[in-house]
Protein backbone atom coordinates (compact mmCIF):
# COMPACT_ATOMS: atom_id res chain seq x y z
CA UNK A 1 0.00 0.00 0.00
CA UNK A 2 1.27 3.46 -0.90
CA UNK A 3 1.69 5.96 1.96
CA UNK A 4 -0.45 9.03 2.38
CA UNK A 5 0.87 12.49 3.17
CA UNK A 6 -0.62 15.60 4.70
CA UNK A 7 1.19 17.76 2.14
CA UNK A 8 1.17 16.58 -1.48
CA UNK A 9 3.29 19.51 -2.65
CA UNK A 10 0.65 22.19 -2.21
CA UNK A 11 3.02 24.53 -0.32
CA UNK A 12 5.69 24.07 -2.99
CA UNK A 13 3.08 25.04 -5.58
CA UNK A 14 2.17 28.18 -3.60
CA UNK A 15 5.66 29.72 -3.34
CA UNK A 16 5.80 31.55 -6.67
CA UNK A 17 2.11 32.61 -6.66
CA UNK A 18 2.67 34.09 -3.19
CA UNK A 19 5.80 35.90 -4.43
CA UNK A 20 3.89 37.36 -7.38
CA UNK A 21 1.07 38.42 -5.08
CA UNK A 22 3.59 40.12 -2.76
CA UNK A 23 5.02 42.10 -5.70
CA UNK A 24 1.49 43.06 -6.77
CA UNK A 25 0.98 44.45 -3.28
CA UNK A 26 4.24 46.33 -3.56
CA UNK A 27 3.33 47.81 -6.95
CA UNK A 28 -0.29 48.46 -5.88
CA UNK A 29 -1.65 46.55 -8.86
CA UNK A 30 -4.51 44.09 -9.04
CA UNK A 31 -3.72 40.40 -9.32
CA UNK A 32 -5.16 38.41 -12.22
CA UNK A 33 -8.16 36.34 -11.25
CA UNK A 34 -6.15 33.11 -11.53
CA UNK A 35 -3.81 34.21 -8.72
CA UNK A 36 -6.14 35.92 -6.28
CA UNK A 37 -6.11 32.87 -4.02
CA UNK A 38 -2.47 33.77 -3.22
CA UNK A 39 -3.31 37.27 -1.91
CA UNK A 40 -3.61 36.24 1.74
CA UNK A 41 -3.66 38.42 4.82
CA UNK A 42 -0.15 37.71 6.23
CA UNK A 43 1.50 38.46 2.87
CA UNK A 44 4.16 41.24 2.90
CA UNK A 45 4.50 43.81 0.10
CA UNK A 46 7.63 43.55 -2.04
CA UNK A 47 9.29 45.52 -4.80
CA UNK A 48 10.87 42.35 -6.27
CA UNK A 49 10.84 38.62 -5.51
CA UNK A 50 13.56 36.03 -6.14
CA UNK A 51 12.83 32.29 -6.01
CA UNK A 52 16.03 30.23 -5.86
CA UNK A 53 15.59 26.53 -6.65
CA UNK A 54 18.52 24.29 -5.74
CA UNK A 55 18.03 21.00 -7.56
CA UNK A 56 18.60 18.04 -5.24
CA UNK A 57 18.97 19.97 -1.95
CA UNK A 58 16.59 18.07 0.29
CA UNK A 59 15.80 19.22 3.79
CA UNK A 60 17.48 16.15 5.30
CA UNK A 61 20.53 16.60 3.06
CA UNK A 62 20.86 20.24 4.12
CA UNK A 63 20.42 19.47 7.82
CA UNK A 64 23.12 16.81 7.67
CA UNK A 65 25.59 19.19 6.00
CA UNK A 66 24.45 22.51 7.50
CA UNK A 67 27.96 23.26 8.74
CA UNK A 68 29.05 23.60 5.10
CA UNK A 69 26.27 26.11 4.38
CA UNK A 70 26.40 28.64 7.24
CA UNK A 71 24.69 31.44 5.30
CA UNK A 72 21.74 29.26 4.33
CA UNK A 73 21.59 27.63 7.75
CA UNK A 74 21.21 31.04 9.43
CA UNK A 75 18.07 31.90 7.48
CA UNK A 76 14.57 31.19 8.81
CA UNK A 77 13.72 27.78 7.39
CA UNK A 78 10.85 25.30 7.31
CA UNK A 79 10.57 21.81 5.91
CA UNK A 80 7.87 21.38 3.30
CA UNK A 81 7.03 18.50 0.97
CA UNK A 82 7.70 18.39 -2.73
CA UNK A 83 5.38 16.67 -5.19
CA UNK A 84 5.01 13.00 -5.98
CA UNK A 85 6.89 11.62 -7.74
CA UNK A 86 9.81 13.52 -6.19
CA UNK A 87 11.42 14.14 -9.55
CA UNK A 88 12.66 17.25 -11.34
CA UNK A 89 10.25 17.47 -14.28
CA UNK A 90 7.20 17.13 -12.04
CA UNK A 91 8.48 19.45 -9.31
CA UNK A 92 9.85 22.27 -11.49
CA UNK A 93 6.58 22.33 -13.42
CA UNK A 94 4.68 22.64 -10.14
CA UNK A 95 6.98 25.42 -8.93
CA UNK A 96 6.56 27.41 -12.15
CA UNK A 97 2.84 26.84 -12.79
CA UNK A 98 1.47 26.62 -9.26
CA UNK A 99 -0.32 23.37 -10.17
CA UNK A 100 0.23 19.82 -8.91
CA UNK A 101 1.32 16.98 -11.26
CA UNK A 102 -2.17 15.53 -11.61
CA UNK A 103 -3.24 18.82 -13.16
CA UNK A 104 -0.18 19.94 -15.12
CA UNK A 105 0.33 16.44 -16.50
CA UNK A 106 4.11 15.93 -16.19
CA UNK A 107 3.40 13.30 -13.58
CA UNK A 108 6.72 11.48 -13.50
CA UNK A 109 10.12 11.09 -15.11
CA UNK A 110 9.21 8.58 -17.86
CA UNK A 111 5.50 8.60 -18.61
CA UNK A 112 3.29 7.36 -21.45
CA UNK A 113 2.41 9.62 -24.36
CA UNK A 114 -0.65 8.44 -26.35
CA UNK A 115 1.22 8.45 -29.67
CA UNK A 116 4.92 8.33 -28.80
CA UNK A 117 4.91 5.72 -26.04
CA UNK A 118 7.21 6.24 -23.06
CA UNK A 119 8.89 9.65 -23.00
CA UNK A 120 10.92 11.49 -20.39
CA UNK A 121 9.62 14.83 -19.20
CA UNK A 122 13.10 16.39 -19.17
CA UNK A 123 14.35 15.55 -22.67
CA UNK A 124 11.87 13.83 -24.98
CA UNK A 125 9.91 16.68 -26.53
CA UNK A 126 10.55 15.98 -30.21
CA UNK A 127 7.29 14.97 -31.85
CA UNK A 128 5.18 16.74 -29.21
CA UNK A 129 3.94 19.57 -31.39
CA UNK A 130 1.45 21.08 -28.97
CA UNK A 131 3.71 21.33 -25.93
CA UNK A 132 1.17 23.38 -24.01
CA UNK A 133 -1.31 20.49 -24.16
CA UNK A 134 1.28 17.99 -22.94
CA UNK A 135 2.11 20.38 -20.07
CA UNK A 136 -1.41 21.55 -19.35
CA UNK A 137 -1.02 24.39 -16.81
CA UNK A 138 -0.32 28.03 -17.65
CA UNK A 139 3.20 29.17 -16.65
CA UNK A 140 2.98 31.76 -13.89
CA UNK A 141 5.40 34.17 -15.56
CA UNK A 142 2.72 35.04 -18.10
CA UNK A 143 1.09 37.10 -15.32
CA UNK A 144 4.13 39.27 -14.59
CA UNK A 145 3.45 42.10 -17.03
CA UNK A 146 -0.09 42.54 -15.72
CA UNK A 147 1.33 43.66 -12.35
CA UNK A 148 4.04 45.84 -13.88
CA UNK A 149 6.92 43.43 -13.24
CA UNK A 150 9.70 41.99 -15.34
CA UNK A 151 9.87 38.17 -15.33
CA UNK A 152 13.37 36.69 -15.51
CA UNK A 153 14.56 33.08 -15.47
CA UNK A 154 18.25 32.49 -14.79
CA UNK A 155 19.99 29.19 -15.43
CA UNK A 156 22.67 27.53 -17.50
CA UNK A 157 22.91 28.77 -21.12
CA UNK A 158 22.24 25.21 -22.32
CA UNK A 159 18.78 25.32 -20.71
CA UNK A 160 17.70 28.47 -22.56
CA UNK A 161 15.88 26.47 -25.23
CA UNK A 162 14.12 23.14 -25.16
CA UNK A 163 10.74 21.55 -24.72
CA UNK A 164 10.54 21.77 -20.95
CA UNK A 165 11.81 25.37 -20.97
CA UNK A 166 9.14 26.32 -23.46
CA UNK A 167 6.47 24.48 -21.51
CA UNK A 168 7.13 26.02 -18.08
CA UNK A 169 9.00 29.31 -18.63
CA UNK A 170 6.80 31.01 -21.20
CA UNK A 171 6.52 34.68 -20.29
CA UNK A 172 10.00 34.95 -18.78
CA UNK A 173 13.16 36.42 -20.26
CA UNK A 174 15.88 33.76 -20.04
CA UNK A 175 19.36 34.88 -18.96
CA UNK A 176 22.15 32.33 -18.99
CA UNK A 177 25.10 32.01 -16.62
CA UNK A 178 27.41 29.01 -16.73
CA UNK A 179 28.69 29.16 -13.15
CA UNK A 180 26.80 29.56 -9.88
CA UNK A 181 28.51 32.91 -9.29
CA UNK A 182 27.52 34.07 -12.79
CA UNK A 183 23.85 33.36 -12.13
CA UNK A 184 23.84 35.18 -8.82
CA UNK A 185 25.58 38.16 -10.45
CA UNK A 186 22.82 38.31 -13.07
CA UNK A 187 20.13 38.16 -10.39
CA UNK A 188 21.88 40.94 -8.46
CA UNK A 189 21.82 43.20 -11.54
CA UNK A 190 18.17 42.45 -12.29
CA UNK A 191 16.88 43.37 -8.82
CA UNK A 192 18.81 46.66 -8.95
CA UNK A 193 17.11 47.84 -12.11
CA UNK A 194 14.21 50.31 -11.92
CA UNK A 195 11.51 47.83 -12.96
CA UNK A 196 10.13 45.50 -10.27
CA UNK A 197 11.17 41.92 -10.99
CA UNK A 198 10.04 38.36 -10.41
CA UNK A 199 13.14 36.18 -10.70
CA UNK A 200 13.61 32.41 -10.90
CA UNK A 201 17.22 31.32 -10.26
CA UNK A 202 18.01 27.66 -10.93
CA UNK A 203 21.04 25.84 -9.47
CA UNK A 204 21.62 22.30 -10.76
CA UNK A 205 25.21 21.66 -9.66
CA UNK A 206 24.30 19.82 -6.45
CA UNK A 207 21.96 17.46 -8.28
CA UNK A 208 24.63 16.64 -10.86
CA UNK A 209 27.25 15.98 -8.19
CA UNK A 210 24.79 13.90 -6.19
CA UNK A 211 23.83 11.69 -9.11
CA UNK A 212 27.44 11.08 -10.07
CA UNK A 213 29.11 10.79 -6.67
CA UNK A 214 26.33 10.67 -4.08
CA UNK A 215 25.08 13.46 -1.82
CA UNK A 216 27.45 12.29 0.93
CA UNK A 217 30.48 12.80 -1.29
CA UNK A 218 33.14 15.50 -1.12
CA UNK A 219 32.04 16.69 -4.57
CA UNK A 220 28.48 17.34 -3.36
CA UNK A 221 29.71 19.18 -0.27
CA UNK A 222 32.00 21.32 -2.43
CA UNK A 223 29.05 22.36 -4.58
CA UNK A 224 27.02 23.16 -1.47
CA UNK A 225 29.83 25.38 -0.22
CA UNK A 226 30.05 27.15 -3.59
CA UNK A 227 26.32 27.78 -3.57
CA UNK A 228 26.37 29.04 0.01
CA UNK A 229 29.23 31.46 -0.63
CA UNK A 230 27.45 32.89 -3.67
CA UNK A 231 24.18 33.15 -1.73
CA UNK A 232 25.96 34.99 1.09
CA UNK A 233 27.37 37.61 -1.27
CA UNK A 234 24.01 38.02 -2.97
CA UNK A 235 22.09 38.53 0.26
CA UNK A 236 24.64 40.93 1.73
CA UNK A 237 24.37 43.24 -1.27
CA UNK A 238 20.62 42.93 -1.76
CA UNK A 239 18.73 46.24 -2.13
CA UNK A 240 15.80 47.01 0.13
CA UNK A 241 12.32 45.54 -0.24
CA UNK A 242 13.48 42.48 -2.21
CA UNK A 243 12.31 39.12 -0.90
CA UNK A 244 14.15 35.84 -1.44
CA UNK A 245 12.75 32.31 -1.09
CA UNK A 246 15.09 29.31 -1.37
CA UNK A 247 13.70 25.83 -1.99
CA UNK A 248 14.38 22.62 -3.91
CA UNK A 249 12.63 20.20 -6.22
CA UNK A 250 13.50 17.04 -4.27
CA UNK A 251 15.90 15.47 -1.82
CA UNK A 252 18.25 12.58 -2.48
CA UNK A 253 19.35 9.19 -1.15
CA UNK A 254 22.54 7.30 -2.04
CA UNK A 255 22.16 3.81 -3.52
CA UNK A 256 25.19 1.52 -3.70
CA UNK A 257 25.66 -1.01 -6.55
CA UNK A 258 24.71 -3.94 -4.31
CA UNK A 259 21.39 -2.19 -3.59
CA UNK A 260 20.35 -2.19 -7.25
CA UNK A 261 17.48 -4.57 -7.99
CA UNK A 262 16.93 -5.89 -11.53
CA UNK A 263 13.22 -6.17 -12.27
CA UNK A 264 13.80 -8.95 -14.81
CA UNK A 265 14.96 -11.17 -11.96
CA UNK A 266 11.27 -11.32 -11.02
CA UNK A 267 10.19 -12.59 -14.44
CA UNK A 268 7.08 -14.30 -13.05
CA UNK A 269 5.84 -10.92 -11.82
CA UNK A 270 6.28 -9.30 -15.23
CA UNK A 271 4.00 -11.59 -17.21
CA UNK A 272 1.18 -9.02 -17.29
CA UNK A 273 3.51 -6.02 -17.69
CA UNK A 274 3.71 -4.39 -21.12
CA UNK A 275 5.89 -1.33 -20.32
CA UNK A 276 8.03 -0.17 -17.41
CA UNK A 277 8.21 3.58 -16.88
CA UNK A 278 9.00 5.93 -14.03
CA UNK A 279 12.54 5.88 -12.66
CA UNK A 280 14.64 3.63 -10.38
CA UNK A 281 13.12 4.86 -7.11
CA UNK A 282 9.51 4.86 -8.36
CA UNK A 283 8.57 2.45 -11.10
CA UNK A 284 5.39 2.68 -13.12
CA UNK A 285 4.13 -0.64 -14.53
CA UNK A 286 1.81 -0.44 -17.55
CA UNK A 287 -0.19 -3.65 -17.76
CA UNK A 288 -1.52 -5.55 -20.75
CA UNK A 289 -5.23 -5.30 -21.47
CA UNK A 290 -7.33 -7.44 -19.15
CA UNK A 291 -4.69 -7.72 -16.43
CA UNK A 292 -5.86 -7.22 -12.85
CA UNK A 293 -3.93 -4.31 -11.35
CA UNK A 294 -4.88 -5.19 -7.78
CA UNK A 295 -3.57 -8.75 -8.16
CA UNK A 296 -0.35 -7.58 -9.77
CA UNK A 297 0.18 -4.99 -7.02
CA UNK A 298 -0.44 -7.55 -4.28
CA UNK A 299 2.04 -9.98 -5.85
CA UNK A 300 4.73 -7.32 -6.07
CA UNK A 301 4.09 -6.18 -2.50
CA UNK A 302 4.41 -9.73 -1.20
CA UNK A 303 7.67 -10.20 -3.12
CA UNK A 304 9.23 -6.90 -2.06
CA UNK A 305 7.97 -6.74 1.50
CA UNK A 306 9.32 -3.76 3.43
CA UNK A 307 11.70 -2.74 0.63
CA UNK A 308 8.92 -0.95 -1.23
CA UNK A 309 5.45 0.48 -1.12
CA UNK A 310 3.32 -1.01 -3.91
CA UNK A 311 -0.14 0.10 -4.97
CA UNK A 312 -2.41 0.61 -7.90
CA UNK A 313 -2.68 3.82 -9.85
CA UNK A 314 -6.34 4.09 -8.89
CA UNK A 315 -5.52 3.87 -5.18
CA UNK A 316 -2.78 6.49 -5.51
CA UNK A 317 -5.14 8.87 -7.29
CA UNK A 318 -7.89 8.29 -4.73
CA UNK A 319 -5.37 9.05 -1.98
CA UNK A 320 -4.55 12.44 -3.52
CA UNK A 321 -0.83 11.72 -3.83
CA UNK A 322 -0.61 13.63 -7.14
CA UNK A 323 -3.31 16.18 -6.35
CA UNK A 324 -6.53 16.06 -8.34
CA UNK A 325 -5.74 14.11 -11.52
CA UNK A 326 -7.33 15.20 -14.78
CA UNK A 327 -8.97 12.46 -16.83
CA UNK A 328 -6.56 12.99 -19.71
CA UNK A 329 -3.56 12.60 -17.37
CA UNK A 330 -4.59 9.28 -15.82
CA UNK A 331 -3.26 7.09 -18.65
CA UNK A 332 0.16 8.71 -18.44
CA UNK A 333 0.76 6.72 -15.25
CA UNK A 334 1.23 2.97 -15.05
CA UNK A 335 -1.46 0.76 -13.59
CA UNK A 336 0.82 -0.33 -10.72
CA UNK A 337 3.39 1.79 -8.87
CA UNK A 338 6.45 0.46 -7.04
CA UNK A 339 7.95 3.09 -4.71
CA UNK A 340 11.26 2.27 -3.04
CA UNK A 341 10.98 2.41 0.74
CA UNK A 342 14.42 1.15 1.74
CA UNK A 343 17.70 2.32 0.23
CA UNK A 344 17.27 0.39 -3.04
CA UNK A 345 16.63 1.21 -6.69
CA UNK A 346 14.76 -0.79 -9.36
CA UNK A 347 16.36 -1.18 -12.78
CA UNK A 348 15.63 -2.90 -16.06
CA UNK A 349 18.14 -4.53 -18.39
CA UNK A 350 17.41 -1.82 -20.97
CA UNK A 351 18.62 0.91 -18.62
CA UNK A 352 21.19 3.37 -19.91
CA UNK A 353 24.64 2.65 -18.43
CA UNK A 354 24.79 6.23 -17.14
CA UNK A 355 21.64 5.63 -15.11
CA UNK A 356 23.07 2.41 -13.69
CA UNK A 357 26.17 4.34 -12.61
CA UNK A 358 24.22 6.96 -10.67
CA UNK A 359 24.77 6.97 -6.91
CA UNK A 360 22.33 9.66 -5.76
CA UNK A 361 18.70 8.80 -6.50
CA UNK A 362 15.24 10.28 -5.94
CA UNK A 363 11.64 9.93 -7.08
CA UNK A 364 10.05 7.94 -4.27
CA UNK A 365 7.87 8.90 -1.31
CA UNK A 366 10.36 8.74 1.58
CA UNK A 367 10.87 11.69 3.88
CA UNK A 368 14.41 12.12 2.56
CA UNK A 369 13.17 12.51 -1.02
CA UNK A 370 9.96 14.43 -0.34
CA UNK A 371 11.27 16.88 2.27
CA UNK A 372 12.65 20.14 0.88
CA UNK A 373 13.55 23.42 2.60
CA UNK A 374 11.73 26.72 2.38
CA UNK A 375 14.28 29.30 3.56
CA UNK A 376 13.63 33.04 3.52
CA UNK A 377 16.08 35.89 2.98
CA UNK A 378 16.14 39.59 2.23
CA UNK A 379 12.94 41.37 3.22
CA UNK A 380 11.24 38.01 3.76
CA UNK A 381 13.56 36.96 6.59
CA UNK A 382 11.48 37.24 9.74
CA UNK A 383 8.34 37.98 7.70
CA UNK A 384 5.04 36.13 7.58
CA UNK A 385 5.71 34.83 4.07
CA UNK A 386 5.80 31.15 5.12
CA UNK A 387 2.38 31.57 6.74
CA UNK A 388 1.13 33.23 3.55
CA UNK A 389 2.37 30.27 1.50
CA UNK A 390 0.54 27.91 3.83
CA UNK A 391 -2.65 29.97 3.54
CA UNK A 392 -2.40 30.09 -0.27
CA UNK A 393 -1.87 26.32 -0.39
CA UNK A 394 -5.09 25.81 1.57
CA UNK A 395 -7.08 28.17 -0.64
CA UNK A 396 -5.82 26.89 -3.99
Amino acid sequence: MLPTTADNGARLAAILPSGIAAVARGTSTELPEALRYADTEPLPALRSFVMIVVDGLGSANLSARAGHAPSLARLPRKRIDTVAPSTTGAALTTLLTGRLPGEHGLIGYRIRHPELGLVTTLRDWDGIEDRRSWQRAAPLFTHATSIGARAVAIGRPAHAVGGLTEAILTGAEYLGGQRIDDRFAIASRVVREPTPAIVYLYIDELDKAGHEHGWQSEQWVRRLEQFDAALDGFLRSLPGNVGVAITADHGMVDVAPHQQIMLEDRAELLEDVELIGGEPRLRSLYLRGGANAVSVAEAWQEAEGSRAWVGTRDAAIAGGIFGAVRAEVVERLGDVLIAARKQVAYYTSAEDSRVLAMVGQHGSLTDEERGVPLALGGTLAGSSFAAAVQAAARRN
